[in-house]
């Protein structure tokens, strides 16, 4: 099972279960504009290209969770 398909799941389980929906960044090494859309149909919540800094992948995790859960940096 690749991450698109685990992020589907997920999200038909969050669906069935009644909960909110998760953040799921998905990482991936293409450039191409057609995964973007690949990985938002799946479900994620948002897309970053590798190679990805560090300092990106905690700003973007501070967007998608509660503040409480915020990583400080």
């Amino acid at each position: 099972m690749d991450g698109y398909e685990a992020t589907r799941r997920m999200r038909l389980w969050e669906q069935s279960q009644g909960r909110t929906a998760t953040p799921i960044l998905a990482l991936t090494a293409s450039a191409m504009e057609a995964e973007l859309q690949k990985a938002l149909e799946a479900g994620c919540t948002a897309y970053l290209r590798k190679p990805v800094r560090l300092m990106t992948l905690l700003e973007a995790v501070n967007r998608h969770v509660k503040p409480a859960q915020r990583i400080v940096v």
